[in-house]
């Protein structure tokens, strides 16, 4: 069970890396083309600003799942190397249940207002603003999917997740 749950990990953080990454590349273009329409057209683009902020909210959403399974969001840690094992082990598991916890609600309370804001349509771009608020559910979906991941997997496979090269 285990393996199949560290492949399952694995490929749903990479899967969340690529769409970020592309996202990412995304916006990059758009500041880039919003640039060379004002400065050198002088006939700015009415439209990139706000699929930039849309790009970035997803990017941000999904890209912190995948750095949830790496272990790379900033964390204090008090106790260290010092602490015996099964604290260890407990400080861990309450940390993630903790994270669990907050992504839950994020889900619950993101789901009804994305919902709620269907029928309002972006200034610019002229979607349903559901789009950009679903952001913050299906974001917070992948890190309640990730903190279950790496409570149920032994320590030994977090740390390969860790040290595992991206690029690779």
């Amino acid at each position: 069970m285990k393996p199949k749950l560290f492949r399952f990990g694995l490929g749903l953080m990479h899967g969340v890396e690529v769409v970020s990454a592309l996202l990412l590349l995304a916006v990059i273009a758009m500041n880039l083309a919003q640039v060379f329409f004002r400065y050198v057209l002088v006939d700015p683009l009415s439209w990139t600003e706000e699929t930039m902020r849309y790009a970035t909210t997803w990017m941000v959403m999904l890209a912190g799942s995948a750095a949830l399974l790496r272990n790379e969001h900033m964390a204090i840690d008090l106790l260290g190397e010092r602490a015996p094992a099964r604290l260890k082990r407990f400080r861990r598991l309450l940390v993630l249940g903790c994270i669990a916890a907050f992504c839950f609600l994020l889900m619950w309370e993101g789901i009804p207002a994305a919902i709620k804001n269907f029928r309002q349509v972006s200034p610019s771009v002229r979607i349903p603003m559901t789009f950009p608020y679903l952001a913050i559910p299906v974001g917070a979906a992948l890190m309640f999917i990730k903190s279950i991941i790496l409570m149920l997997l032994p320590e030994n496979l977090t740390d390969e997740i860790e040290t595992r090269d991206p690029l690779a």
